[in-house]
């Protein structure tokens, strides 16, 4: 990766990191469905007149159509699990678990994209990544709260739905404008769920009046998170590996304890911190090649 690239999915992970929090405040305000419906209605209409001023292509390929298809109801899938998961668990377990998709990108890269092979350094680390997650899940099923166990294993699907959307936009963005594939996706994906909005979010609404905290909320998750974030997020994949460019990921579940606990005040847990350590360290280590002569080689793409 060049020193560009990785400066920049450093900041992206740095910033999908504190999202989470973000996204805890704002349900303060609006039911899950409502909310994220709200966020990518905006966010495709900015994406849209971003590409209008530059006068990028909006459409795709007719081939390109169920590819697509597929990568918004994933898309969908993804985002609605995390927002209903993130109504029962921490902003600081919801990162960790969620950035456990570098593990499902990694093997799905492995059998559907060419040059990026898992190999035993990537393998190793993945199983402690996997191994942290297993700490994050002792401690919900210690104490035994259902709520807490039932918003975990929906961030745990918003993950698997994020590691299959990774590989499958690798191919789709080789005939598809990145800002294209964002808009089209968060605007397919919206409308999808409104609808659901209207039929399973309870009452009343807004919980609670709109306030400064829920503008700031609402601002960052658009601008900052979803178009700055997934643009760029799109732009990196192209040019880079999946896996390698996941593999920083690393850096959101340290980051999302951290603004967690900063801004919402959320405890720290040992169980919290020990995951938050494998997961981190598991991934460092998937990415990096140890030579005896020198400490690690960066792998080129």
């Amino acid at each position: 990766m060049s020193p560009l690239s990785l400066t920049t999915v450093i900041l992206v992970c740095l910033l999908w990191g504190a999202g989470f929090s973000f996204m805890k405040v704002g349900l303060q305000y609006l039911p899950p469905f409502l909310f994220v419906g709200v966020r990518f209605l905006i966010t495709a209409a900015c994406v849209a007149l971003y590409m209008r001023l530059l006068r990028i292509q909006w459409r795709f390929p007719r081939p390109m159509l169920w590819p697509m298809a597929a990568l918004t109801g994933l898309f969908f899938t993804q985002q609605g699990a995390l927002f209903v998961g993130l109504k029962f668990t921490t902003a600081g377990r919801t990162g960790v678990i969620l950035n456990t998709q570098p593990i499902i990108t990694a093997l799905m890269a492995h059998w559907f994209v060419e040059h990026d092979k898992l190999t035993w350094a990537k393998l190793a680390g993945l199983l402690m990544a996997v191994f942290g997650v297993f700490f994050v899940f002792r401690e919900s099923f210690r104490h035994f709260d259902q709520g807490l166990l039932v918003g975990d294993l929906l961030t745990l699907l918003a993950a698997v739905g994020w590691g299959v959307q990774n590989v499958l936009t690798k191919r789709v963005v080789k005939h598809v404008a990145p800002p294209a594939m964002t808009t089209w996706q968060a605007g397919g994906s919206c409308v999808l769920f409104l609808l659901v909005s209207v039929l399973f979010d309870p009452g009343p609404i807004p919980k609670r009046p709109l306030d400064l905290a829920f503008f700031v909320a609402i601002a960052y998750l658009i601008f900052v998170a979803t178009v700055f974030g997934f643009v760029v997020w799109v732009y990196l994949l192209e040019h880079n590996n999946p896996s390698r460019v996941t593999s920083f990921c690393f850096i959101t579940p340290v980051a999302s304890v951290f603004f967690g606990w900063l801004i919402l005040g959320e405890a720290i847990s040992r169980d919290i911190i020990v995951a938050t350590a494998l997961v981190g360290l598991g991934i460092f280590i998937a990415n990096f090649q140890f030579q005896p002569s020198r400490l690690f080689v960066w792998p080129a793409d």
